[in-house]
């Protein structure tokens, strides 16, 4: 029993180590240069926790001091492996949210697609076709307009909420759908907000309706998008609530994967 109890303080004192190594990890990664006492106060630790695994970094090359200011900053292993990983930005996320995509997929059979935010663009880097006879598809990274499109009028939401910002006129009209009137389309970004999801019933296309909802990373940032797109005759202009929170309830289980 007591050697049960030693093993299971010693797990836990290995994950807290290793959770404090990450964090510290992501403030080298985020900062020009931090010091022990700064970083004691902002992870809420001692400086001595603080200094001993910094110089484990440093031994490791993860990190490296300014002998003259006694600061820490990113060594070369950490900037290596930073530029790894954004050589592909968005392939981790496919990978992460293939198997949600491909069970939206069955369980519906609709065209699935996932878009992720570039800025102020949005485009589809991950389409899984549906099994219908005749299917819909949309050209992956192409980036897509945003006032007529589920995914791109989810982007437009978000920057209305957290920016006030909407788009410039003239908009674009594709078909007699399309909202073009920027106070129209303010008050549909509120209701897009407020439900958190987001249709474009032939709004770009005739014959073609799409409904998505928002990806958001550990921040709580709108980072992607899950969509389902097919003929209106089998996604109509309000959608049957069981595919709204399947759709909803995808980008959750994603977005959950995104913040661990």
């Amino acid at each position: 029993m007591i050697n049960e109890e030693k093993d299971v303080t010693n797990s836990a004192g290995g994950v807290m180590a290793i959770r404090l190594v990450l964090e510290i990890l992501e403030a080298l990664a985020t900062r020009e240069s931090v010091g022990v006492t700064e970083l004691s106060k902002a992870l809420d630790t001692t400086k001595a926790r603080v200094f001993r695994h910094l110089r484990t970094l440093v031994d490791q090359r993860y990190a490296i001091q300014n002998e003259a200011s006694e600061r820490y900053a990113a060594g070369p292993r950490l900037i290596a492996l930073s530029r790894a990983a954004a050589l592909t930005p968005h392939d981790g996320l496919i990978r992460l949210a293939r198997p949600t995509l491909m069970r939206l997929r069955d369980a519906f059979g609709h065209t699935v697609n996932l878009s992720l935010v570039y800025g102020d663009s949005a485009s589809i880097v991950e389409t899984v076709p549906g099994n219908a006879l005749i299917g819909v598809v949309m050209h992956v990274h192409t980036h897509m307009p945003l006032h007529c499109t589920a995914a791109g009028k989810l982007l437009l939401a978000e920057q209305l909420a957290v920016q006030g910002k909407l788009p410039k006129e003239p908009l674009n009209k594709y078909t007699d759908n399309t909202i073009t009137d920027i106070e129209s389309l303010r008050m549909e970004l509120q209701r897009i907000s407020e439900q958190g999801w987001a249709g474009a019933p032939e709004e770009i296309v005739l014959g073609i309706n799409a409904l998505s909802a928002p990806i958001r990373d550990h921040r709580g940032e709108m980072v992607a998008m899950v969509s389902v797109l097919s003929s209106i005759q089998f996604i109509p202009r309000q959608p049957a609530r069981e595919l709204i929170e399947a759709v909803k309830g995808a980008a959750a289980e994603i977005s959950s994967e995104l913040a661990f």
